[in-house]
């Protein structure tokens, strides 16, 4: 004879709703904490980013500041030299110091003026300057591309730069990107920043290629076409050649991996 089977017994409805109410409490518990979480990551992002426009407003200021004060000294220096002939040769060469360093200072000050306020009022990414200085061999190359963002773009950017090289290589023309001038055909110059970042990457040029121009292409994710910029191959002085201001940390310098 078998054991007769006992029927399991019905769960009560208020239990039932009882377990579904915990539930719901647990999930709105962590989405509450979630999105405090987030909302307090938010606000430090904010207020670092804050941090770094003032303090780009503040150099702007300054820079205007000294720039009027050198050119007071210079225009006192003039007059000095056009008075005192006897001192004229260290007035001279006091007044060409000056004018250099004034030089160098408009230099940053056109360079920063272009980040908190484009004089065309285009805002986005866009190639800013572009370098060569000679390198150590005698077919080696610095080069340097600066990127900019107008300050009222306050999100990062990133994405790929690349630099082809133009010229005549004996009596044809000839083309090499960055890549194949070290020897890594598909390389390209990553990039990452909020304001302002300068890519450099040493190269060197095949025999007999003479290069005069460099094409400049730039890709992110946020630019709907690429940009593209053609310049002369100028090579400058490493002591005369402009260099931009430095960077915030997190927008260092970058070459090709």
């Amino acid at each position: 004879m078998t054991e007769e089977q006992t029927p399991s017994r019905p769960v009560p409805a208020w239990r039932r709703w009882l377990g579904f109410a915990a539930l719901l409490v647990a999930v709105l518990l962590a989405f509450g904490v979630g999105y405090q979480r987030g909302q307090l990551a938010a606000g430090l992002d904010a207020a670092r980013v804050a941090r770094e426009r003032s303090d780009l407003e503040e150099k702007v200021a300054q820079l205007e500041k000294d720039n009027s004060g050198l050119n007071a000294k210079v225009a006192e220096l003039e007059m000095a030299r056009r008075l005192d002939r006897d001192a004229y040769g260290q007035v001279e060469r006091t007044l060409g110091d000056l004018q250099s360093r004034l030089a160098r200072q408009s230099d940053d000050l056109a360079f920063y003026k272009s980040i908190v306020s484009p004089a065309d009022g285009v805002q986005g990414l866009r190639i800013q300057r572009f370098e060569v200085q000679k390198g150590d061999g005698a077919r080696d190359y610095d080069l340097k591309v600066t990127l900019i963002q107008a300050m009222r773009q306050d999100a990062l950017v990133s994405g790929l730069a690349q630099v082809i090289v133009h010229g005549m290589q004996g009596d044809r023309p000839a083309r090499y990107s960055v890549g194949e001038l070290i020897g890594k055909p598909r390389a390209q110059l990553p990039f990452s920043f909020r304001y302002f970042q300068t890519l450099e990457q040493s190269v060197t040029l095949p025999d007999g290629f003479e290069a005069f121009e460099a094409e400049v292409q730039v890709r992110s994710g946020k630019l709907k076409y690429p940009i593209e910029q053609r310049f002369p191959w100028k090579v400058a002085d490493r002591a005369l050649a402009a260099s931009p201001p430095d960077a915030p940390a997190d927008e260092r310098r970058e070459t090709v991996r």
